[in-house]
């Protein structure tokens, strides 16, 4: 492991192809996997074209990515994906380092706040959201599986 650089991509930016090809190396990590759910092709083309990307590296390979789909106050901003290669999970700190980006420039940019969602058995991220401000609106199930989804917000302006 090398040393990790932070970049943010705006929309319209970024190759998607870049993106199609880590959402290809992480897909086994997510529960249940994201090609299960989308065409990666076109979640990716439409993710580079539509969200900021906030994305780890080392070298040139992404190691973890956030993606948020921005909206200026008074609407909420919504995190459309957010993974982390697994061998950069524990240690390295990659995952808590792109939500604080995204926070420092959601907030310097004015949005209401933050809603994204989150697998309900996943305790600890879902901990840490209650315990630095998120709080609960509502929960799914995800379509043809048994996960629960937990839908989030957190205000950064209040009204």
């Amino acid at each position: 492991m090398g040393k990790i650089e932070y970049y943010t991509y705006q929309p319209g930016t970024l190759d998607y192809h870049e993106f199609l090809l880590y959402l290809r190396e992480v897909d086994n990590l997510l529960i249940p996997r994201l090609s299960t759910r989308v065409n990666l092709a076109e979640y990716a083309e439409r993710v580079t074209n539509k969200a900021i990307l906030f994305v780890a590296k080392d070298g040139q390979e992404w190691v973890g990515v956030e993606a948020v789909y921005f909206n200026e106050y008074p609407s909420y901003s919504f995190t459309t994906h957010l993974s982390v290669k697994k061998e950069y999970q524990n240690d390295s700190n990659v995952g808590i380092e792109l939500m604080l980006r995204q926070l420092r420039y959601l907030k310097a940019h004015r949005t209401k706040g933050l809603r994204f969602t989150i697998r309900k058995s996943n305790t600890q991220l879902l901990n840490y959201h209650l315990k630095t401000g998120g709080k609960i609106v509502g929960e799914h199930t995800i379509p043809n599986s048994d996960v629960v989804m937990v839908e989030m917000e957190k205000d950064y302006i209040k009204d």
